[in-house]
């Protein structure tokens, strides 16, 4: 008992900051399943990494530009420029192939070297200072609020954006919005606990709680709760096994949700 109390004492800025993560990208990752945007997790994650080689390239905070870019990615990829001729995945997949390759050319450019960048794109959990947790504690709680605010507007125009538009709603500025702060879950995520934990953590749990219930406000629940307890096993699970936490992360995701579906088929 004494030993898991120091452990957590010792952890509880890592332990706040993976709770923070998972909570808030399991949460809005039902957007992300709804709209069938999975992909933009990917490319936000490349654009996140090319604001922090470009914060590198002039010497400036990496955490001020990986959000920066982060926003303006989500705020093009939130438009649609070539109206139904494009869609919705052409100009995510457009988004990753420019920001890979800029973000390379960058680092190539950079006085730091590629080891530090990657250790500031990959995020290393055990490193998070007390200042990144109260920054994602201040942006998840603005993200929260606005939801709860705008739930209905935002389960809408992820439902059915057209019919949110021929019924005279403000579709892509709802779209926009919800766009912007799943752009800055990502990048607070990132930054947090890595790119393969947050992008499990935007998927499978959605995926999860959509199994599970048929219920909207029970889905969110759900992959809320699964998110943010498979996100807390995997981190003991990774400090007792001495294993990188972001493929734990993952893996014990992936393992909870082939239970569901277990469950889902069990239930008939």
């Amino acid at each position: 008992m004494d030993e898991l109390l120091t452990t957590l004492s010792l952890f509880r800025y890592a332990l706040a900051g993976i709770v923070l993560v998972s909570f808030i990208c399991s949460y809005l990752g039902v957007y992300i399943v709804l709209k069938r945007i999975i992909f933009v997790g990917v490319a936000i994650a490349q654009i996140s990494s090319m604001g922090v080689a470009f914060a590198f390239l002039i010497g400036l905070p990496p955490m001020i530009f990986s959000l920066l870019f982060t926003l303006l990615g989500m705020l093009g990829m939130s438009t649609r420029p070539g109206g139904k001729k494009l869609s919705q995945e052409s100009i995510i997949g457009l988004g990753f192939i420019a920001a890979s390759a800029i973000t390379i050319l960058m680092m190539a450019k950079s006085a730091v070297g590629l080891h530090e960048i990657e250790h500031v794109v990959y995020g290393d959990i055990l490193a998070i200072s007390p200042l990144q947790v109260y920054i994602a504690l201040g942006v998840v709680a603005t993200i929260i609020t606005i939801h709860l605010l705008f739930y209905k507007e935002f389960v809408f125009v992820s439902f059915d954006y057209d019919m949110a538009r021929a019924l005279g709603i403000k579709a892509a500025l709802w779209n926009l919005l919800l766009y912007l702060t799943i752009g800055a879950a990502i990048a607070i995520g990132i930054m947090i606990a890595g790119n393969m934990m947050v992008t499990s953590a935007i998927i499978l749990p959605a995926i999860n709680g959509l199994v599970l219930s048929r219920r909207m406000r029970m889905v969110f629940i759900i992959s809320s709760i699964q998110g943010v307890a498979t996100a807390t096993i995997a981190f003991f699970l990774s400090y007792l096994l001495d294993i990188p936490y972001g493929p734990t992360a993952a893996a014990s995701s992936f393992v909870t949700l082939g239970f569901s579906f277990i469950a889902f088929k069990l239930r008939g």
